[in-house]
Protein backbone atom coordinates (compact mmCIF):
# COMPACT_ATOMS: atom_id res chain seq x y z
CA UNK A 1 0.00 0.00 0.00
CA UNK A 2 1.40 3.44 -0.85
CA UNK A 3 2.99 5.49 2.73
CA UNK A 4 0.62 8.28 2.84
CA UNK A 5 3.45 10.25 4.92
CA UNK A 6 6.37 9.77 2.31
CA UNK A 7 7.97 12.59 1.19
CA UNK A 8 10.26 13.19 -2.26
CA UNK A 9 13.31 11.46 -0.95
CA UNK A 10 11.51 8.66 0.67
CA UNK A 11 11.03 5.63 -1.33
CA UNK A 12 7.18 4.93 -1.36
CA UNK A 13 5.98 1.22 -1.46
CA UNK A 14 2.89 0.05 -3.69
CA UNK A 15 0.47 -2.91 -3.55
CA UNK A 16 1.44 -4.36 -6.42
CA UNK A 17 -0.21 -7.54 -7.29
CA UNK A 18 1.44 -9.68 -10.42
CA UNK A 19 -1.45 -10.72 -12.70
CA UNK A 20 0.80 -12.51 -15.16
CA UNK A 21 3.89 -14.76 -15.58
CA UNK A 22 5.45 -12.41 -17.89
CA UNK A 23 3.31 -8.87 -18.22
CA UNK A 24 1.13 -6.90 -15.70
CA UNK A 25 -0.08 -5.77 -12.13
CA UNK A 26 -2.75 -4.21 -10.79
CA UNK A 27 -1.66 -1.20 -8.54
CA UNK A 28 -3.96 -1.23 -5.36
CA UNK A 29 -4.58 1.89 -3.00
CA UNK A 30 -3.53 4.55 -5.24
CA UNK A 31 -5.79 7.52 -6.92
CA UNK A 32 -5.11 8.60 -9.91
CA UNK A 33 -4.34 12.68 -10.96
CA UNK A 34 -1.78 14.52 -12.14
CA UNK A 35 -0.70 15.81 -9.02
CA UNK A 36 0.86 12.54 -7.80
CA UNK A 37 3.66 13.25 -5.11
CA UNK A 38 6.90 12.93 -7.02
CA UNK A 39 8.06 9.82 -5.02
CA UNK A 40 4.44 8.09 -5.72
CA UNK A 41 5.25 8.71 -9.60
CA UNK A 42 8.31 7.36 -9.41
CA UNK A 43 7.11 4.24 -7.92
CA UNK A 44 4.40 3.75 -10.42
CA UNK A 45 6.78 4.33 -13.34
CA UNK A 46 9.18 1.73 -11.70
CA UNK A 47 6.26 -0.62 -11.94
CA UNK A 48 5.22 0.17 -15.30
CA UNK A 49 8.94 -0.36 -16.48
CA UNK A 50 9.36 -3.70 -14.48
CA UNK A 51 5.63 -5.40 -15.32
CA UNK A 52 5.18 -3.34 -18.72
CA UNK A 53 1.27 -2.94 -18.17
CA UNK A 54 -0.40 -1.62 -15.03
CA UNK A 55 -4.03 -1.97 -13.74
CA UNK A 56 -5.51 0.71 -11.35
CA UNK A 57 -9.00 -0.36 -10.69
CA UNK A 58 -11.78 1.69 -9.35
CA UNK A 59 -10.57 4.96 -10.36
CA UNK A 60 -14.05 6.39 -10.44
CA UNK A 61 -13.11 9.87 -9.14
CA UNK A 62 -10.88 10.40 -12.54
CA UNK A 63 -12.30 12.34 -15.30
CA UNK A 64 -10.57 13.39 -18.63
CA UNK A 65 -9.01 16.16 -16.43
CA UNK A 66 -7.71 13.91 -14.19
CA UNK A 67 -7.08 10.95 -16.75
CA UNK A 68 -4.62 13.94 -18.86
CA UNK A 69 -3.22 14.93 -15.69
CA UNK A 70 -1.74 11.60 -15.04
CA UNK A 71 -0.86 11.12 -18.52
CA UNK A 72 1.30 14.04 -18.54
CA UNK A 73 3.11 13.02 -15.47
CA UNK A 74 4.84 10.35 -18.05
CA UNK A 75 6.04 13.66 -20.65
CA UNK A 76 4.15 15.62 -23.72
CA UNK A 77 1.37 14.06 -24.18
CA UNK A 78 0.75 13.33 -28.57
CA UNK A 79 -2.17 13.48 -30.65
CA UNK A 80 -3.07 10.60 -32.50
CA UNK A 81 -1.92 10.79 -36.03
CA UNK A 82 -4.90 9.24 -37.97
CA UNK A 83 -7.52 9.13 -35.35
CA UNK A 84 -9.80 12.55 -34.25
CA UNK A 85 -9.83 13.43 -31.03
CA UNK A 86 -12.39 14.51 -28.53
CA UNK A 87 -13.65 18.34 -27.96
CA UNK A 88 -10.48 19.86 -28.14
CA UNK A 89 -8.28 17.02 -26.18
CA UNK A 90 -5.89 14.09 -26.73
CA UNK A 91 -8.33 11.95 -25.79
CA UNK A 92 -9.46 9.02 -27.97
CA UNK A 93 -13.55 8.11 -26.99
CA UNK A 94 -13.86 4.28 -28.34
CA UNK A 95 -17.78 3.52 -28.18
CA UNK A 96 -18.88 0.64 -29.91
CA UNK A 97 -22.43 1.66 -29.73
CA UNK A 98 -21.13 4.93 -32.08
CA UNK A 99 -18.77 1.91 -34.18
CA UNK A 100 -15.72 3.10 -32.35
CA UNK A 101 -14.21 -0.44 -31.70
CA UNK A 102 -10.59 -2.10 -32.69
CA UNK A 103 -11.45 -5.92 -33.39
CA UNK A 104 -8.43 -7.11 -34.59
CA UNK A 105 -4.50 -7.46 -33.63
CA UNK A 106 -2.78 -4.09 -33.59
CA UNK A 107 0.19 -2.04 -32.04
CA UNK A 108 -1.09 1.78 -31.21
CA UNK A 109 1.01 4.21 -33.23
CA UNK A 110 3.92 2.31 -33.86
CA UNK A 111 4.34 2.93 -37.06
CA UNK A 112 5.08 6.98 -36.33
CA UNK A 113 8.71 7.95 -35.89
CA UNK A 114 8.22 9.21 -32.25
CA UNK A 115 5.75 7.34 -31.24
CA UNK A 116 4.12 7.49 -27.06
CA UNK A 117 6.22 5.79 -24.45
CA UNK A 118 3.07 4.97 -22.81
CA UNK A 119 -0.45 4.86 -23.47
CA UNK A 120 -3.17 5.58 -20.45
CA UNK A 121 -6.41 4.03 -21.21
CA UNK A 122 -9.90 4.59 -19.18
CA UNK A 123 -12.56 2.54 -19.35
CA UNK A 124 -15.62 4.19 -18.29
CA UNK A 125 -18.24 1.70 -19.21
CA UNK A 126 -16.99 -2.37 -19.25
CA UNK A 127 -19.26 -4.68 -20.76
CA UNK A 128 -19.91 -7.99 -18.99
CA UNK A 129 -18.29 -10.31 -21.82
CA UNK A 130 -16.38 -9.08 -24.64
CA UNK A 131 -14.28 -5.82 -24.42
CA UNK A 132 -10.88 -7.28 -23.87
CA UNK A 133 -7.73 -5.31 -24.76
CA UNK A 134 -4.74 -7.94 -24.43
CA UNK A 135 -0.87 -7.13 -24.12
CA UNK A 136 2.19 -8.94 -25.24
CA UNK A 137 5.14 -8.75 -23.64
CA UNK A 138 7.48 -8.90 -27.18
CA UNK A 139 11.27 -8.10 -25.06
CA UNK A 140 10.02 -11.55 -23.10
CA UNK A 141 8.93 -13.08 -26.59
CA UNK A 142 12.50 -11.91 -27.78
CA UNK A 143 14.73 -13.34 -25.20
CA UNK A 144 13.01 -16.59 -25.12
CA UNK A 145 13.89 -17.43 -28.57
CA UNK A 146 16.85 -19.64 -29.71
CA UNK A 147 19.74 -18.16 -30.52
CA UNK A 148 19.41 -18.64 -34.51
CA UNK A 149 16.02 -17.01 -34.30
CA UNK A 150 17.11 -14.33 -32.53
CA UNK A 151 20.16 -13.60 -34.84
CA UNK A 152 17.94 -13.89 -38.04
CA UNK A 153 15.47 -11.55 -35.66
CA UNK A 154 18.15 -9.40 -35.48
CA UNK A 155 18.77 -8.97 -39.39
CA UNK A 156 15.00 -8.44 -39.96
CA UNK A 157 13.14 -4.99 -40.65
CA UNK A 158 9.90 -3.80 -41.13
CA UNK A 159 8.05 -0.66 -42.17
CA UNK A 160 4.93 0.51 -41.02
CA UNK A 161 2.61 2.66 -42.20
CA UNK A 162 -0.94 4.09 -41.43
CA UNK A 163 -1.61 3.41 -44.82
CA UNK A 164 -1.98 -0.07 -44.70
CA UNK A 165 -3.94 -2.82 -42.06
CA UNK A 166 -6.22 -1.21 -39.06
CA UNK A 167 -6.21 2.75 -40.50
CA UNK A 168 -6.36 1.79 -44.35
CA UNK A 169 -9.36 4.11 -46.57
Amino acid sequence: MTQANATQDQPVQLDIHPVAGRIGAEIRGVALHGDLPPATFAAIRAALLRHKVLFFRDQVHLDDAAQQGFARLFGDTVPHPTVPSRDGTQLLELDSQHGGRANSWHTDVTFDLAYPAVSVLRAVTVPATGGDTVWANTAAAYQDLPEPLRELADKLWALLTPMHGQFAN
